[in-house]
């Protein structure tokens, strides 16, 4: 695993959070007590929703399956360590494999994997990366599907200038529907990510996600991907806070589009949950491009409707 693939993860647009299985609203406002709604009518608090909707709305550089990726691969280098081909070690602090088959890290600086002809740094040598808290991953498969189930607990990603802690589950379970059609489900639950700035301490972050569904459809014939989404994200970006319900359906041409972030058509529908007239709504229009249209108290917000770039959102 290379430095670039925690980069990625680190720092897209917005790492989220997922607190899945039917939270209530009271459990969304003791989570941002003392904090400020967010104002619908100032066109820049529109990107704050939008982005990270659209970041879990299809497989493009997913936080949700990013995290999972790195961590179930953080917990496989030390589980299926094995002298005689490989060890793992930590510059300082520990790893541990616990009774349940769980890994714990212990303030460990800079992962190593030493082999018989060199030792590598896991995450390389541009980055300083102190990583503690539990992983357990299980694993169940069939003839026809294989399902992961991931649990974070107190997952924390501690680098020079910024602190990233994720605690939850994630689970991926791929079937195969039919001898033309494959799908995978990622579904996170009692999953939160949160973002702290060493260097300001104004700048902190906070995510929740609750009822976390992305399905991805793939014919092996036509290579058309289709992703549909949906669930409920909470968020506190620098004490501005929002609770929205998203539905999603971003299908892709083949694999190439889904890389350059091009849908061959698309519609994210996000519903202000405290006020149904305030809501956003991006749809595909040409050459890679997403018109989003947003409103306040019914109305439309200013400098909207507006055309973007996809890639613009992350």
């Amino acid at each position: 695993m290379k430095s670039k693939i925690l980069i990625s993860i680190l720092f897209s647009s917005l790492l989220l959070t997922a607190c899945g299985g039917g939270s209530t609203d009271s459990n969304n406002n003791d989570s941002f007590q003392g904090t400020e709604k967010l104002d619908y009518t100032k066109k820049e608090n529109i990107a704050f929703i939008s982005e990270p909707v659209v970041n879990l709305s299809n497989e493009y550089d997913n936080p949700v399956i990013n995290i999972g990726t790195v961590a179930h691969e953080i917990y496989s280098l030390i589980r299926n360590a094995d002298p005689e081909k490989y060890t793992v070690s930590c510059q300082s602090g520990t790893t541990k494999i616990n009774n349940d088959g769980s890994v714990s890290l212990n303030n460990c600086k800079n992962l190593i994997i030493h082999s018989t002809q060199r030792s590598i740094l896991v995450f390389g040598e541009d980055e300083t990366t102190i990583l503690s808290g539990t992983i357990q991953s299980k694993t169940s498969t069939s003839s026809t599907f294989e399902r992961t189930d991931l649990t974070l607990t107190n997952f924390n990603f501690d680098l020079a200038d910024e602190i990233h802690t994720v605690n939850g589950n994630i689970s991926t379970t791929s079937t195969s529907v039919s001898p033309d059609l494959n799908r995978v489900l990622f579904e996170a639950n009692k999953f939160t990510y949160q973002f702290v700035d060493k260097t300001n301490k104004s700048n902190n972050q906070k995510y929740i996600l609750n009822d976390y569904v992305l399905t991805s459809n793939y014919s092996d014939s036509t290579g058309n991907i289709e992703n549909i989404a949906k669930g409920q994200l909470n968020g506190n970006n620098n004490g501005k806070i929002f609770s929205v319900n998203f539905n999603s359906k971003v299908p892709f041409y083949d694999q190439r589009s889904l890389e350059h972030l091009q849908p061959s058509n698309a519609i994210i529908e996000i519903n202000d949950i405290n006020n149904k007239q305030n809501s956003i709504s991006i749809t595909e229009t040409v050459d890679g491009q997403a018109l989003i249209n947003a409103y306040a108290d019914g109305h439309s917000v200013q400098g909207f409707p507006q055309t973007v770039n996809w890639i613009d959102f992350y």
